[in-house]
Formats: structure tokens, sequence, C-alpha cells
């Protein structure tokens, strides 16, 4: 089986393992050869490998990012909601400074509505 058709991005893998209960996985390493280690969640309930995570071993010129795969779906018993998430992407200099004066003015208005209870 080619296991290309299960490849997901690192972010795709992240949110997925995210929505599997932590009772309900059993998390398991396993070296595929002298220079990869997948590591593999499968469910407790099915003995199915829902995901795994290659890495290589080695920090040299030959290493090799690591690569993800999605196999199977938990029962929806065995899984959370996803956690939405916003991903925001600052171009310009203007940019990055008015986000961080946004950030800035929010910790200030947490501030005042801790101090007396109104927001201003």
């Amino acid at each position: 089986m080619s296991e290309d058709i299960y490849e997901v991005s690192r972010a795709e893998y992240k949110s997925f393992v995210e929505t599997i209960k932590l009772e309900t996985r059993d998390v398991r390493e396993e070296f595929i050869d002298s220079r990869h280690k997948a590591t593999k969640i499968f469910s407790k309930k099915t003995g199915k490998c829902l995901t795994s995570r290659v890495t290589d071993l080695y920090e040299d010129d030959a290493h090799e990012p690591e690569r993800y795969y999605i196999f199977e779906m938990p029962d929806n018993d065995e899984r959370l909601a996803p956690i939405p998430k916003v991903k925001v992407t600052l171009e310009t200099k203007e940019q990055v400074q008015a986000f961080l004066n946004g950030i800035k003015r929010m910790r200030e208005m947490e501030k005042e509505k801790n101090n007396d209870g109104t927001i201003y």
C-alpha cells in the first residue's frame, strides 16, 4: 500500500491528533529501519492505527523532514470537536506594528477590566 495517499501536512496532523481523546489512544514507537522511527497512534477500542509520524533519526546531509500520515478516523466516542484556529500572516512592517499595538491595547483593556470591573 502506498502511504503517499495518506500523507498530510504537519498542521493537519497536529489538528487531527488534538481531536483524539487521550484516554482512547495508545501511542507506540516503532523503528522502521536503522534510520527512521515511526510514532503511531492506535485506537484502544478498535486496535486500528489512526495516524503515524515518521522521523529521520540523524541530523546529517541526508536528513529528511518528518512525514505525517492519517489512516483512519477514530470512532465518535473517541474524539473531541476540532478546536478552531486562526492563522494570521503579517507581510509588512506596518501590519506587524498594528498587530502588536492591538495586542497591547487588549492587555491594557483587560487590566482595566480586572481593576474595577468595567471596560473602557
